[in-house]
């Protein structure tokens, strides 16, 4: 293989891995606030249940003070049939004792429902309560691995491009800026080897001279077709 050729695949190699450590380096904070969103969905959630739960408790003492002012009423009301003497009046306020008994069984009903709507809402609060526990926790470890992971992509993202840096020093200039242009409108993968007399690029059909040149020749070889430098590889 020509040393020009080995010198290019590893600026190749070194240029691969510094894109996928780029790419990398733009996700993981990505993926640390996701961590954040996930977390403060499950507070967002907890926060609901208790405001559910307080709304259903105001609306019992709601109910609640209304029956106990209706039971007022009704104490008055009895305390005033000792004192009436015409028995309409007597009828017409025995009607409205009845009428606030059963409207005070309506609502001791719907003060019942409230009871048993917040009971089924207990074990669901205490459910997110430790789940908002154990996901805070995990959160904080996960988000600890991320900055560390974010650490350690720098520190090699910096030993990646001094090695390039160093490589490209010793590389030919006019096949350095040859391979580079092909970096900018091919990608990552501009180095390619023949396989079953194929581009390993574009996998298209090289002709018998072009293996021949890529096999023998002391230039660098370009497929007819891409313009990828392709190379023999030996099965």
């Amino acid at each position: 293989m020509l040393p020009i050729l080995e010198q290019l695949l590893v600026i190749q190699d070194r240029d691969r891995r510094i894109a996928r450590l780029k790419v990398e380096q733009t996700r993981v904070p990505q993926q640390i606030v996701a961590v954040d969103s996930r977390l403060a969905q499950g507070s967002t959630d907890l926060e609901s249940l208790r405001q559910e739960l307080k709304h259903i408790e105001s609306e019992r003492k709601k109910l609640e003070i209304d029956a106990d002012a209706k039971r007022a009423q009704i104490a008055k009301h009895r305390n005033q049939l000792f004192q009436i003497k015409s028995n309409t009046e007597y009828q017409a306020l025995l009607k409205e004792i009845a009428l606030l008994e059963q409207q005070i069984k309506g609502i001791e009903d719907s003060e019942l429902e409230f009871m048993e709507k917040a009971e089924r809402l207990q074990p669901a609060l205490k459910e997110a309560q430790v789940e908002l526990k154990d996901g805070t926790a995990k959160a904080e470890a996960e988000k600890a691995d991320l900055q560390k992971r974010i650490s350690l992509i720098a520190q090699e993202l910096q030993q990646l491009q001094s090695e390039r840096e160093s490589l490209a020093k010793a590389a030919p200039a006019e096949d350095l800026e040859r391979y580079e242009r092909l970096m900018r409108s091919k990608g990552d993968e501009v180095i390619v080897p023949i396989r079953n007399g194929n581009c390993g690029g574009c996998h298209l059909h090289i002709s018998p001279h072009l293996i021949h040149n890529a096999k023998h020749s002391g230039e660098l070889t370009s497929c007819d077709f891409c313009g990828r430098i392709i190379y023999w590889q030996a099965d």
